[in-house]
């Protein structure tokens, strides 16, 4: 029994010298391990800074060039400019990719008419992001109406109608699929009214003027598929027909921008001048007294006196031709002489109020009020107003097929 108890405590004994030992030895295994991971990824970091160190500089410089963006924004928007392009500088100084600034620098340029300056940012954000319609629209706009560089602008809108997006509808959250219908149906409005103003270059009943008339009437014709209630779209799609010569399509045009702007002074003016050469002159006139209606009293006595020639123009070539039909002539309304026309006074701001007689007119409960020359009525003859100038003169000529116009 001594044997046995002797040697088992020797067994115990040499057992738990090797846990101890054991334990010992992954106690410093774990502590060299941990050593070891810890080197490593120290080297691995350093290298990464040694072979990536001009990517985290990118990305520093990013941060830094979207915190200058951030406050360039800020100062647009209260329209404190001058900081605007200080902060849009420093930070296209550190993130030059960034379009967005910009294409927002480039609308500062414009309001501070260096139109070279914009046309240079516009040009740097679409080299970025050729993707970005709004600035590729603003390039092109500017192009044509500042620069009159017309070629430049109509490829910039023909690129625009070109590029194609992918449609994405999520219910509720977002829908790019109008918006992107929406930026092709303007680009081919502006591509219209750059078509014009080459036509303009080219001289008047040219070859090629009309030739780039042509183009733009069916610039128009794109663009009212989709913005049939524009009134800029339906009066340039008249005015293109009305110098090319087709009278039809010219006074159908004039009669939709009218009802669609009763109190538009270019469509009734321009529609007075239609009707006059198609020796419509009860209508012209009706249509020309609208106009002067209309028209902005600036203070200048010639504006005046130029609506008031045009009216004595119309009304002789009335009468002359009644005299011709039956020997009479048809009853005018008096008015003013030039000479009367420039020795009257005009200001900036002269009112008028008269009050309405007649008791069935509609606008008997109110004032007529004219403010700078435009008719601003009371409610109740405001409507009256509307409804009487939406009325187009002579549509009945453009409607009749038969009718011929010449």
């Amino acid at each position: 029994m001594k044997g046995e108890n002797l040697l088992k405590t020797c067994l115990d004994s040499r057992f738990k010298y090797k846990i101890i030992f054991m334990k010992l030895l992954l106690k410093i295994l774990k502590s060299t391990i941990t050593k070891v991971v810890l080197l490593v990824m120290i080297l691995v970091f350093l290298l990464c800074l040694f072979f990536f160190w001009g990517w985290f500089e990118k990305q520093f410089n990013k941060c830094v060039g979207f915190y200058y963006v951030y406050q360039g924004d800020k100062a647009y928007k209260r329209g404190k400019l001058e900081k605007a392009i200080k902060f849009y500088r420093q930070g296209l100084e550190k993130y030059p990719e960034h379009s967005i600034a910009r294409c927002n620098l480039g609308n500062i340029y414009v309001k501070y008419e260096d139109y070279t300056s914009a046309v240079e940012e516009y040009e740097k954000a679409l080299e970025y992001d050729p993707k970005f319609i709004v600035c590729r629209m603003n390039l092109g706009i500017v192009s044509a109406e500042k620069l009159a560089d017309y070629d430049t602008a109509i490829r910039e809108y023909r690129t625009i109608i070109e590029t194609k997006r992918v449609p994405v509808h999520i219910p509720l959250i977002y829908n790019n699929v109008k918006s992107t219908r929406d930026n092709k149906s303007i680009a081919w409005y502006n591509m219209g009214i750059a078509y014009r103003g080459k036509s303009l270059l080219m001289g008047e009943k040219t070859r090629a003027s009309d030739m780039y008339l042509e183009k733009a009437v069916e610039c128009y014709k794109k663009a009212l598929k989709r913005h049939k209630k524009s009134y800029n779209v339906n009066f340039n799609y008249a005015v293109a027909n009305h110098l090319l010569g087709n009278y039809r399509e010219a006074g159908l045009g004039y009669c939709k921008a009218i009802e669609l702007e009763p109190m538009a002074f270019d469509a009734h003016y321009n529609l007075s001048i239609l009707l006059r050469h198609l020796k419509k002159y009860p209508e012209s006139i009706e249509e020309l007294e609208k106009a002067s209606l209309i028209v902005d009293n600036t203070g200048d006595p010639y504006i005046a006196k130029y609506m008031f020639e045009v009216m004595r123009t119309i009304t002789e070539k009335y009468a002359a031709q009644s005299e011709a039909e039956d020997g009479s002539h048809p009853k005018m309304k008096k008015g003013f002489t030039p000479d009367e026309l420039q020795k009257k006074e005009y200001h900036n701001m002269h009112i008028v109020t008269e009050k309405v007689e007649d008791t069935d007119d509609p606008m008997n409960e109110g004032y007529i009020t004219y403010v700078n020359g435009k008719a601003t009525a009371s409610k109740d003859a405001d409507k009256y107003f509307k409804k009487s100038f939406s009325k187009c003169s002579g549509k009945k000529y453009f409607e009749d097929e038969d009718e011929e116009l010449k």
